[in-house]
């Protein structure tokens, strides 16, 4: 792959790292809640929280004072107290990544500024940071030189059915390409038909774009939501900022950028990355993999034992777990509920969730 230093890319104090972190995790329940989601726990033994790893792995692109955090304003604490450096801005409610990352666009536009927002989501887990950091700071050499949509797409390694696709479109410069199309996640079939072509990227959900860029693409393709962005611009730092976004928020369409903006665009690019070890850590199946196993595939957090059984996940808060004779389970315990399934069926622990709040279970959600 391609590098570049900070001389060839953007200035440090031309990056703005915006985080998306409003997400609730509700595949990762019982661990996961509403007070205090997927993005705030940890993947490490060092006890560094996903949060706290994807604003570190990107200090070598701009300074501390250059990050920003979209979340829910119950959140806010949470926040100050993983990255009390980074600046906070809160939605009045959830209405997915196109009103967030203009919401951010537009308070990072006061002043006439125009920075290059490097957009990343909070929960993401990476082995190869370096391998990261290159392929980042192409997409903000990319952004800061023409008036472009960059996501940073990667390599496949395996056909997997649980991502987004690329297809790469003409070459542009280095490793990067105008985007062909956007596919959403694919059956296994047509996974495998993506992966053995070579054509096609993984959308990892990173980004980098002109402010301005990305606002004149709301404006063109989601001109209710882009009127209300402007309508909250007029009174940032008044005291009817809260007001008109609560207001503006109410009223918009929950949509993510990707549905709203870029599979309209025509001036996407994609940085086709080698592979650098991410994973979007979107169940406990995926959160296993960043711990060592036994002999006999099994992890074991907290106090538990396996006994007679293979590839399970055992995740105990603060009692002993036992599993005798079971293979391919997962169980979570978090104290006041435990999550017991098998490994194949991770991806449907929402279900769960959905089933609480019709049950009117808040206290566990």
């Amino acid at each position: 792959m391609t590098g570049y230093t900070m001389a060839d890319s953007a200035s440090a104090d031309d990056v703005k790292v915006v985080i998306l972190a409003g997400g609730q995790g509700t595949r990762f329940w019982p661990m996961s809640r509403t007070k205090k989601p997927k993005q705030f726990l940890s993947i490490s033994q060092s006890g560094e929280s996903l949060i706290q790893s994807t604003a570190r792995r990107v200090l070598g692109l701009t300074t501390k004072d250059n990050f920003v955090v979209m979340t829910n304003i119950m959140h806010k604490g949470l926040i100050n107290s993983h990255l009390p450096y980074a600046r906070v801005i809160c939605e009045p409610m959830i209405r997915n990544t196109a009103p967030s990352i203009g919401l951010a666009a537009i308070h990072l536009t006061q002043n006439d500024k125009d920075p290059v927002m490097l957009v990343l989501p909070a929960d993401h887990a990476v082995s190869n940071e370096e391998g990261l950091l290159t392929a980042l700071k192409e997409a903000v050499n990319c952004a800061a030189k023409s008036e472009v949509l960059v996501t940073l797409g990667i390599q496949p390694v395996v056909p997997h059915t649980g991502y987004g696709y690329i297809k790469k479109g003409k070459p542009l410069h280095g490793n990067a390409f105008n985007v062909g199309r956007f596919f959403e996640k694919p059956n296994h079939e047509r996974a495998i038909k993506y992966f053995e072509s070579g054509e096609f990227l993984w959308n990892s959900g990173m980004f980098a774009w002109r402010a301005s860029t990305i606002l004149k693409s709301i404006q063109k393709f989601m001109p209710e939501l882009y009127d209300g962005l402007i309508r909250i611009k007029e009174v940032i730092g008044t005291a009817q900022e809260a007001s008109v976004t609560s207001e503006v928020f109410e009223a918009c369409e929950s949509s993510s950028i990707d549905f709203g903006v870029l599979e309209h665009a025509r001036n996407c690019a994609v940085i086709a990355s080698a592979p650098f070890g991410w994973n979007d850590v979107g169940s406990w199946d995926a959160w296993a993999e960043h711990f060592d196993k036994d002999e006999n595939g099994n992890l074991r957090y907290g106090d538990a034992v396996v006994i007679d059984g293979k590839n399970c996940v055992v995740h105990s808060q603060n009692r002993l777990i036992a599993v005798l004779g079971l293979s391919d389970l997962v169980v979570i315990d978090a104290g006041d509920a435990m999550l017991v399934c098998p490994r194949g069926r991770v991806q449907d622990v929402r279900k769960v969730v959905d089933e609480l709040q019709r049950l009117k279970r808040a206290e566990l959600i």
